[in-house]
């Protein structure tokens, strides 16, 4: 009973304007952050790493490499040759990639895989979820979370495997440009250039060109504090992260951690304490946020080499801006809700059954049948969207209300 609307027909609108929505998804990273450290490759094609180096996850090895991924206290990179090098800590197997030539890899907690020429994904490491047991593909580009793992194929279709508790693996009906993943939430910009999140942090962010998402969070809460993206004027958006600088960026990647604290008598709570680097137009790192172990401090004077398909604003010959994007976006919401209202069952609003608890957030709490949900939708509510999040001690079916609009 999720509202499927996804609002394909804006694409004709989107299409008047020619700033470019798509990043290429076999674009490998130069710029990746972890929970304690980051590593970046130089404009040399040589690796730095900076922050906490207690298990070597900031001593990389030499060479050259063209990607660079990390995960919770080791790091990969991806060489100029199609080999692959790890190094920091080994729990299960993690920095032992196998032999062979590869073309794109991505880095999870504690797992890695990587794509061939083939396309047929081969994972290493933890594999406790199933998170290193991979679906055939092909795929042109894979995401990792902390303990799950994601494939886009090359009809835009996303395929997850591992990890499920937070419905992270459940893939969204829609087709995609490229991936990212997190902790227990998998991202993806959607085809018309917006930019969703599914699982933990079920949410959407408008219209960006990239989006990255942390390894670990919180256990008590999972908000879009651990998630930045791009715009399409290469201005960063991170919602919750408010340090963040202005100007121009090419990428954007974000890390940090959880601890437990300790509160009034001893009830415990957890913070999560995060942070994000970027790319600017110059190829110098900004980095903001928590600077435990001075992982937001990157080296002075070090440039780092911009995505290869980094372009500045000026130069896509693009006629919107941000804001014309987001009132597009806004106009075919509205347009949303009266077609909604008109016909829930065309946006996927099924009123055939009942909905036995549903939420706006934690704040607002609505108990909903069948009967009742008719009343409010000819009285207050436009229309709803909802989210199955599983079952009460009573066997009853619960619903997330996500979003919900008003009559005018």
């Amino acid at each position: 009973m999720k509202n499927q609307n996804s609002l394909n027909w804006l694409t004709p609108l989107l299409l008047l304007c020619s700033v470019s929505l798509i990043s290429h998804a076999h674009a490998g990273s130069t710029l990746s952050a972890g929970i304690f450290h980051v590593c970046a490759i130089q404009e040399d094609d040589t690796l730095i790493c900076w922050g906490n180096n207690d298990h070597n996850q900031a001593d990389p090895p030499s060479g050259t490499f063209s990607e660079i991924e990390v995960g919770f206290y080791f790091g990969c990179g991806l060489k100029t040759d199609g080999t692959i090098s790890c190094w920091g800590r080994d729990t299960a197997g993690e920095t032992s990639p196998p032999p062979g030539k590869f073309i794109q890899m991505a880095v999870g907690g504690e797992h890695v895989c990587a794509l061939p020429e083939n396309g047929v994904p081969i994972c290493w490491g933890a594999n406790g979820s199933s998170q290193a047991a991979p679906l055939p593909g092909p795929f042109q580009q894979l995401a990792l979370g902390d303990a799950h793992s994601c494939g886009l194929k090359f009809d835009g279709a996303v395929e997850c495997w591992g990890a499920n508790d937070h419905e992270q693996s459940n893939v969204e009906s829609d087709t995609f440009t490229s991936i990212a993943a997190g902790y227990k939430t998998t991202c993806g910009i959607k085809t018309d250039g917006v930019a969703i999140c599914w699982g933990r942090t079920a949410k959407s962010y408008g219209y960006l060109t990239q989006v990255d998402f942390a390894l670990q969070a919180s256990p008590d809460v999972g908000d879009d504090y651990i998630v930045c993206g791009l715009k399409a004027d290469s201005t960063l958006s991170c919602p919750s992260i408010t340090s963040a600088p202005s100007g121009v960026f090419s990428y954007v990647t974000v890390g940090g951690h959880y601890y437990d604290v300790r509160g009034v008598l001893s009830h415990r709570y957890y913070e999560f304490l995060g942070f994000a680097c970027g790319i600017r137009e110059t190829g110098i790192v900004a980095c903001w946020g928590h600077n435990s172990n001075d992982r937001a401090t990157p080296p002075v004077g070090v440039t780092v080499k911009q995505p290869v398909d980094f372009t500045l604003p000026s130069d896509t010959g693009g006629s919107c801006t941000q804001a014309d994007l987001d009132k597009v976006r806004n106009e075919g919401k509205e347009a949303g809700k009266k077609a909604c209202q008109a016909n829930p069952a065309s946006c996927g609003i099924d009123i055939g059954g009942d909905v036995t608890a549903a939420v706006i957030g934690a704040d607002l709490s609505l108990h909903v049948s069948k009967a009742e949900y008719k009343t409010l939708l000819d009285t207050q509510l436009l229309w709803i969207e909802l989210r199955f999040f599983g079952q009460n001690d009573d066997d009853k079916l619960l619903w997330e209300l996500t979003d919900y609009g008003e009559i005018e």
